[in-house]
């Protein structure tokens, strides 16, 4: 469908990904085995659905791993609470990552709309025009 790299919201949570990787030392994750991995598996899945999403030939299809990657994104948000609760991650960095979680999400949830837009349009396009009515 397009190129991923052209999506601010991809680099943005490609950028979101890495500073969680740096975030989450794996010497002070230890405190909750499993932590470190799963927030770095859900921070990189964010951007890996957005990424695979875009290689898929339909709307329906972009829209479903845009809604995963917003899944993703959800279960990251659980994870650095869990991080600064735990204290693996102070408060000024979770206060940091949220942000950048909150900016993604808004940006991801405007790209879901616009593409359920789309698709309401494409079908209304190709609606029977006797079924208009």
């Amino acid at each position: 469908m397009q190129d991923f790299k052209q999506l601010r919201v991809w680099h943005l949570a490609h950028a979101l990904s890495l500073r969680v990787i740096r975030a989450l030392p794996e010497r002070r994750a230890r405190v909750v085995p499993g932590l470190r991995a799963q927030a770095i598996r859900a921070a990189t899945s964010v951007a890996s659905n957005i990424a695979e999403g875009c290689a898929r030939g339909t709307r329906p299809m972009f829209l479903h791993f845009l809604e995963m990657a917003l899944g993703s994104l959800n279960e990251l948000d659980g994870e650095l609470l869990v991080a600064r609760d735990a204290g693996v991650i102070d408060s000024s960095t979770y206060v940091d990552l949220q942000s950048d979680v909150v900016l993604v999400r808004r940006m991801l949830i405007s790209l879901i709309g616009a593409v359920q837009r789309q698709i309401a349009e494409d079908a209304a396009r190709h609606a029977d025009p006797s079924e208009r009515r």
